[in-house]
């Protein structure tokens, strides 16, 4: 026991234990709770505590260390019922104006959109192209439509230039999370380090490379030299590592 309470899990939700804006799986929920009952875990995502929700059942998060929500701008614990802690954002004329202008300029057709496309969150906004409203084949339409002209990329790559008191990260598979610099995932291994202080942290996410809003947990991780991480591209790869028992092994090679 004493092993296990030396290391800490931190997963992301969309695309690590969901389908993307999905609920959980049955049979990987089944697995999971019993998992969890062993383990000690937070969760971080850049979604609101609302649509946590919508993806997870209680009994799941009840089990969890935290909730980090909103791209860590957002600590819930309890399962929700207790508000740690919050940052607040306003986003400047000047990037609405430049969001406005990729609306806009977009090549992905007018027809095919949906409001909102900036959705205020708390410490962030979510830029969306197709809008927030895209149901599931919408949200692939967008994204092979992404992968092709890599829009989004290209967006964030403006941004970050244009508005250098911001950071930017691709998130999901139709938007782009906007927040002050700095105020990214990376807030959730700053807050575990700081109040578990754990031996190490295990990170699972689906966005774990230069660009992806999972990266900056990593970069926090090297920063604090605790933890090892892994790129899943969806919930059943999560199940097999745990199944597995990959992460009982830590950067040491010890068990």
């Amino acid at each position: 026991m004493e092993e296990t309470l030396n290391k800490i899990y931190l997963f992301d939700i969309d695309g690590t234990l969901t389908p993307h804006r999905q609920s959980i799986a049955p049979e990987f929920l089944e697995f999971f709770l019993d998992w969890a009952s062993n383990n000690k875990f937070y969760l971080t995502t850049g979604s609101d505590f609302e649509k946590v929700q919508e993806q997870l059942p209680q009994e799941l998060l009840n089990l969890s260390e935290g909730i980090f929500c909103c791209m860590g701008n957002q600590l819930f614990k309890s399962g929700g019922k207790e508000l740690v802690y919050q940052n607040s954002f306003t986003p400047s004329d000047g990037l609405l104006e430049t969001l406005q202008s990729y609306l806009d300029s977009s090549d992905f057709p007018h027809p095919w959109r949906t409001e909102p496309h900036i959705e205020y969150r708390v410490g962030m906004i979510n830029f969306s192209i197709p809008g927030r409203g895209s149901d599931l084949k919408m949200r692939e339409t967008y994204s092979r439509f992404d992968e092709k002209c890599r829009e989004r990329l290209g967006i964030k790559e403006v941004l970050m230039n244009k508005h250098p008191e911001v950071d930017v990260s691709i998130g999901g598979k139709i938007s782009l999370d906007i927040y002050q610099k700095g105020n990214d995932k990376s807030q959730s291994v700053n807050y575990i380090m700081q109040h578990d202080k754990p031996r190490y942290i295990v990170f699972m996410g689906d966005r774990v490379f230069p660009g992806g809003n999972d990266y900056a947990v990593t970069l926090a991780m090297q920063r604090h030299n605790k933890g090892v991480w892994f790129n899943v591209s969806n919930w059943q790869e999560t199940k097999a590592l745990l199944r597995l028992g990959t992460l009982y092994i830590n950067r040491d090679g010890e068990k």
